[in-house]
């Protein structure tokens, strides 16, 4: 509520039990008079209708009745007494629409045909935890009657996964009047299985009103584009004869790779491989064997790496390794045993690199390159490690500087 409605309440208030403190002054005051008793009455119901809308009214509402049958009891005259009498009816009346208009009693019937003839899952629910009412589709929904949804706590029926969240939405209704809006949650249907239930919640600190939507097609039909839409990247990112990831995919993992090591200070090896000779295989042999050889290849190299070591296919019958937390010494002798395991009658060629201090993805990659043009050039079916990266040239010239200053000095000497 805010606050110029609650102020407009206190005045509203105000005003109405000051008209009803008056009526009840004239009642015990006037003289007898049917007329002007019936008539002061009368007024009685609407002042009581009044206060009941209103949230402070029920107190007075009270108070005015236990003082209007004070009146009656304690007037001595026979005809204020009868005059009295037909305005307690009046008060009775009043009191009645008051407490309804105010909600704090249940006509009987209210809103229940609507709960009835609804197609919506329309819900009323208990501070306590318990559905009062519940519209028929709820069976349709739920597999469950009305009868067994609400003998049980409503929070039986949800998932276990979305208690904790449904508990602070639930909760907050309870302590204050607020709304909930596009809350999603499952509810077990009668044969074991969920429905997903969308929901828009109101409470008034007596009661909880509801209406939910079955969205459980939508929600299968949004778990099913995220799988198409996983293994659509998984192809993407898969080459298709060694089921190793793909280029793209190693761009990627290299990158995350190197940034990852030089924040946490960690050593990172890569390794460049490449069959010796395959083109003349493939041409011996055709294109079906020698697509057997890497797809083989491939998998005799994984079984030999460790388990967080990254084998893809850079492309052709070339193919590249990331060893994370691996030193140069550790590299090659790992890439030792990959070498050893090519299927006959291939060999392998091999260049090692290790990560450097401020050294980019693209200039390790290059460092392992050179290392594998080197053993391929060298002989083949061998392990090349990179050398160091080149100092900058203005580095270089910094060097050299320093140098002819050192020169000068001894001269000088």
């Amino acid at each position: 509520m805010s606050a110029r409605q609650h102020r407009r309440e206190l005045v509203l208030g105000g005003v109405a039990t000051a008209l009803l403190a008056l009526v009840i002054v004239a009642v015990a005051l006037v003289p007898p008079a049917d007329g002007l008793g019936t008539l002061g009455f009368a007024l009685v119901p609407v002042v009581l209708a009044a206060l009941g809308s209103l949230r402070t009214g029920i107190a007075t509402i009270g108070v005015a009745s236990l003082a209007l049958i004070g009146v009656v009891c304690a007037t001595p005259q026979a005809d204020a007494l009868v005059g009295a009498g037909d305005g307690v009816g009046f008060v009775v009346a009043g009191l009645a629409v008051a407490l309804a208009t105010s909600g704090r009693i249940a006509s009987p019937g209210r809103d229940d045909r609507w709960f009835e003839i609804s197609n919506e899952l329309l819900v009323e629910a208990s501070l306590d935890g318990y559905f009062t009412r519940l519209a028929p589709r709820w069976e349709e929904v739920l597999g469950w009657s009305r009868a067994e949804l609400m003998a049980r706590p409503f929070r039986e029926f949800i998932h276990p996964d979305d208690l904790a969240a449904t508990n602070v939405h639930a909760d907050a209704l309870d302590v204050a009047p607020g709304d909930v809006f596009n809350f999603e949650n499952r509810y077990r249907h009668k044969d074991g299985t969920y429905r997903w239930l969308l929901w828009s919640a109101r409470s008034d600190r007596h009661r909880k009103y509801a209406v939910a939507r079955d969205i459980t097609e939508r929600k299968a039909l949004e778990q099913e584009r995220v799988e198409l839409l996983a293994r659509l990247e998984e192809m993407a990112s898969t080459d298709a004869l060694t089921k190793l990831p793909n280029r793209r995919a190693w761009d990627r993992e290299l990158a995350v790779a190197v940034s990852s090591a030089h924040i946490e200070n960690r050593a990172l090896a890569l390794a460049m491989l490449d069959l010796d000779d395959f083109k003349a295989y493939n041409d011996a042999h055709g294109h079906g064997a020698g697509d057997a050889l890497l797809a083989e290849a491939a998998a005799a190299w994984r079984q030999v790496l460790r388990p967080g070591d990254v084998l893809a296919r850079y492309g052709g019958e070339e193919f590249a390794v990331l060893l994370p937390d691996c030193g140069v010494e550790e590299a090659a002798e790992l890439l030792e045993q990959v070498r050893r395991v090519t299927p006959s009658p291939e060999t392998c060629s091999v260049g090692i690199a290790a990560l450097v201090g401020g050294e980019s993805a693209e200039e390790l990659s290059a460092r392992a390159d050179a290392a594998l043009y080197e053993a391929k050039h060298s002989g083949r079916d061998r392990i090349v490690v990179a050398r160091g990266p080149k100092a900058p040239p203005h580095r270089s010239l910094a060097a050299r500087l320093r140098r002819a200053e050192s020169v000068r000095g001894s001269i000088a000497h």
